[in-house]
């Protein structure tokens, strides 16, 4: 019916595209840290570390602060096997340090030192 007809998509669509792309690099950037290194470091184990992580997540959200400033589900391969982790910002390592187990020691320490301003990333 109408052989040269070209459809383009509407230029606010493409704009707004644009402008989400460049929001989630600048967000990446920021992201810098794997919550899974925590485990390391704080001995704890998946389980721990999920609770922490949800409970840091809903301090975000308690806070109107936006989770996914802070925390991007990411999956990694540990030996074999394909395993979820979180890539965060600085704000987000130490809200899950904040809502670790406080009966770990390691945990415990770190949240001292968090609170002194010495802890290291």
């Amino acid at each position: 019916m109408f052989p040269d007809l070209i459809i383009y998509r509407p230029y606010t669509d493409s704009y707004a595209n644009v402008i989400d792309d460049i929001r989630d690099i600048l967000i990446s950037r920021k992201l810098i840290h794997y919550a899974g290194s925590l485990q390391e470091r704080a001995l704890l184990d998946d389980e721990e570390l999920a609770q922490a992580v949800q409970k840091a997540l809903v301090v975000c959200v308690s806070a109107g602060i936006l989770p996914t400033e802070h925390f991007k589900s990411i999956f990694v391969y540990a030996g074999d096997t394909l395993k979820k982790d979180w890539l965060v910002s600085d704000l987000g390592l130490q809200l899950i340090l904040l809502n670790a187990d406080i009966g770990n020691p390691v945990v415990a320490r770190l949240q001292v030192e968090l609170a002194s301003g010495r802890v290291t990333s």
